[in-house]
């Protein structure tokens, strides 16, 4: 199961593609992918592992995204 999280702001193609290249760097991550016209990610990683993994990412996504942030709206199950 993963979960989802809703992006505050619009973001550009090039910013998307840097922000996922590095979140599916963070350790651990099993999957990373943009849903929505970017609007929402979703992220797959160990239960016990998301405090770290959203940790890291909510600092990407702020950084490459310009003040991005990001809230939980829902687990995803495939």
């Amino acid at each position: 199961m993963g979960r989802c999280y809703r992006l505050s702001k619009k973001i550009s193609e090039d910013m998307a593609t840097e922000i996922l290249r590095e979140v599916k760097e963070i350790e651990d991550v099993e999957r990373a992918e943009f849903t929505d016209e970017n609007e929402k990610l979703l992220i797959q990683t160990g239960e016990d592992k998301y405090p770290d993994v959203m940790g890291k990412a909510v600092n990407i996504f702020s950084r490459v995204g310009e003040g991005c942030e990001l809230s939980f709206c829902g687990f995803c199950v495939e």
